[in-house]
């Protein structure tokens, strides 16, 4: 009997009430996920550089446990040096291509990706073809170049990185001087609550500038000359347009008009009439945008290609948001 109540006490049948309480705690616990982490960074990164300040608040906001943020800094610090190791990784035309042509671009996952694939060290060029009006042309990758026409707004909780912008067809800014549209503003005012119409605009993805080959065409002959070059600017940038639901929806170019000087620094709006030509065009056709393909699979040397969809004036480019059912959307429209 003794045995017995000593037993009982040594070895109580009902736990203590701190063992079950700790037990619950250490169950629901759950560490956040590497796609959630990216998200984050993507979505801190599109805010710019006046959100650099408020970094630290933000990711105690997110994360208010020690634990998730030590794992979202241990997250970034092995991203970086992930990227340092891609940075000097080759990635095939073939591959890219298909990225470009089949990925979900309203992800950020999904566009990180292609950021990272198109601004790394060493990366391949896209051959674009001949133009019916003269030139053999290529587009050299890059994510970033075009410049929206507005200020950026002042609720920007939700904007895209600006690899991503909107155009706005049925708006022609006041520069460069030329004679307006009828019926065409200035500039775009109203909110952009839904983009439930694609007819007077889009959103798209900057991929790289188009370049012409700068020899005569004699001397063009294989890739090997290709990879020669010489290769000049146009003045145009590739860019991939995408639907509501993240689909590409054909390959436009649309010119620069801040283009960089020869320093790197970004110059004031082109004001004069010196703005989309084509250098080898014999037709001497002005234009802002144009489509250039159905999709990136198209795009190769031993190709005629003609322009379609082609605007004759200059168009404005707008930032890029998350609308609230997660599709990416103009900021602003007219």
């Amino acid at each position: 009997m003794f045995a017995a109540s000593v037993l009982s006490l040594v070895a109580p049948t009902t736990p203590p009430k701190f063992t079950l309480s700790y037990r619950i705690s250490y169950r629901s616990f759950v560490m956040p996920t590497a796609a959630e982490f990216l998200a984050f960074s993507n979505d801190e990164h599109a805010k710019g550089l006046s959100a650099l300040e408020g970094r630290g608040k933000a990711i105690r906001e997110k994360w208010p446990i020690k634990a998730d943020r030590m794992a979202y800094y241990h997250w970034s610090m092995k991203r970086a040096d992930n990227e340092d190791k891609e940075e000097m990784t080759p990635i095939s035309r073939e591959d890219l291509k298909a990225m470009i042509a089949t990925m979900n671009y309203n992800s950020n996952i999904a566009r990180g990706k292609l950021v990272t694939a198109v601004e790394r060290f060493i990366v391949p060029w896209l051959p674009v073809g001949s133009y019916q009006n003269g030139g053999i042309y290529c587009i050299v990758l890059g994510a970033h170049g075009l410049q929206p026409d507005q200020p950026d707004p002042e609720a920007d909780r939700w904007l895209i990185s600006m690899n991503v912008l909107g155009v706005n067809t049925n708006v022609q800014p006041k520069l460069p001087l030329r004679s307006r549209k009828a019926n065409f503003s200035g500039a775009s005012t109203k909110s952009n609550e839904s983009d439930d119409s694609e007819i007077a605009g889009f959103v798209f993805h900057q991929i790289g500038t188009l370049e012409y080959w700068g020899d005569k065409s004699e001397n063009f002959r294989s890739f090997e000359d290709a990879a020669r070059g010489p290769w000049l600017p146009t003045g145009f940038r590739a860019v991939v347009r995408f639907r509501r639901n993240g689909a590409a929806n054909g390959v436009y170019i649309i010119y620069d008009f801040y283009p960089k000087d020869e320093g790197g620094e970004r110059r004031l709006k082109v004001t004069g009439d010196y703005w989309g030509r084509l250098p080898e065009d014999r037709s001497n056709q002005q234009f802002s945008m144009a489509k250039l393909a159905d999709t990136i699979m198209e795009l190769r040397f031993c190709r005629t290609f003609t322009l379609t969809e082609v605007l004759d004036y200059p168009v404005e480019l707008v930032r890029a948001a998350k609308s609230p059912e997660d599709a990416i959307i103009r900021v602003t429209i007219a």
